[in-house]
């Protein structure tokens, strides 16, 4: 019989948990893995977009950079809200 998850976070299982498990899961490790996925996606898609703005001489694409991140990150969150369960 497999442990509920009450039982893997407080009752000190060992077991690993994946990131979608973490999101899905909800609570406190769900919204720091929220919020980690958002900042990630934000700062490497603005990278990405700054070395564009610095390859092609403009200074408005790392901001769409950003916008694409952000929407990365939440499109993951849902993604594994909407299949975690």
């Amino acid at each position: 019989m497999a442990p509920s998850q009450r039982d893997k976070w407080w009752n000190g299982s060992k077991e690993l948990r994946t990131t979608g498990e973490l999101v899905s899961g909800g609570g406190l490790a769900g919204a720091v893995m929220t919020i980690l996925y958002v900042v990630i996606g934000m700062a490497i898609w603005s990278l990405v977009g700054y070395g564009l703005d610095r390859l092609l001489g403009t200074h408005w694409i790392v901001w769409i950079g950003v916008a694409v991140g952000a929407f990365g990150g939440f499109y993951l969150v849902y993604f594994h809200m909407k299949n975690g369960k």
